[in-house]
């Protein structure tokens, strides 16, 4: 199984000599950013070329994964997980400022899986925390990317930042499972209501929020 830091230093690679050969006569002033980052779908780095002074290429990459329990009514079970790879660009549209409009592509695996538990008996054996069905809901791989935010870099180098954008795409789409056993009335009815307010929903998951804060160092 490929590594993906490993799939990402082979675009990131790609990236820069295609960057280099076609705009090789046009850069004046060359200087590639590369920061560590924090977003609302997970950490990771990017890394960038300042194509010109107020404008900006980058590709980041991002990835999440968390299991936790919540309880209501019944244990709910969650994992979530998000791998994002993001090509962007940033324009600076005030010199005089840090300010930058950012669009970009982002190729994405992003999934939110919840299953229902409780007790039950299987015969006379109790089964601790037995499922009797679960909510997947699974993102599109592709979306847009459009944000704001504020980039600086010291004279020493060190840079850093924040922003906040949205990835918009397709609603994501819900899977269903039921469980193996017979379940009672009432676990059959809690299991329909959060369903449907699990499809409530979808429209508003299709724009995700992406906050962003980073730092690290300009060369």
């Amino acid at each position: 199984m490929t590594h993906p830091f490993y799939s990402l230093f082979i675009h990131l690679l790609l990236l820069f000599i295609i960057s280099k050969i076609v705009l090789a006569e046009e850069l004046t002033r060359q200087s590639y950013p590369v920061q560590m980052t924090t977003t609302s779908i997970g950490d990771g780095f990017w890394i960038g070329l300042f194509v010109k002074e107020d404008l900006l290429l980058g590709l980041q990459f991002t990835n999440h994964s968390t299991n936790f329990t919540r309880y209501e009514n019944y244990e709910h079970s969650i994992s979530q997980q998000s791998q994002v790879v993001l090509i962007f660009n940033r324009w600076n549209p005030l010199k005089e400022t840090a300010l930058f409009l950012q669009s970009g592509i982002a190729h994405r695996k992003q999934y939110e899986d919840t299953v229902f538990r409780r007790d039950h008996y299987q015969g006379d054996t109790l089964v601790a925390y037995g499922r009797f069905g679960n909510i997947k809901v699974v993102w599109p791989e592709w979306a847009a990317n459009l944000g704001v935010g504020w980039h600086w870099c010291s004279d020493q180098g060190f840079s850093g930042g924040f922003g906040y954008g949205l990835l918009v795409s397709e609603r994501p789409k819900m899977t269903t499972n039921s469980s193996d056993w017979t379940v009672t009335e009432a676990e059959d009815k809690y299991f329909q209501e959060q369903q449907e307010k699990t499809r409530e929903k979808l429209n508003q998951l299709a724009f995700w929020p992406l906050y962003s804060a980073s730092f690290g160092w300009t060369f």
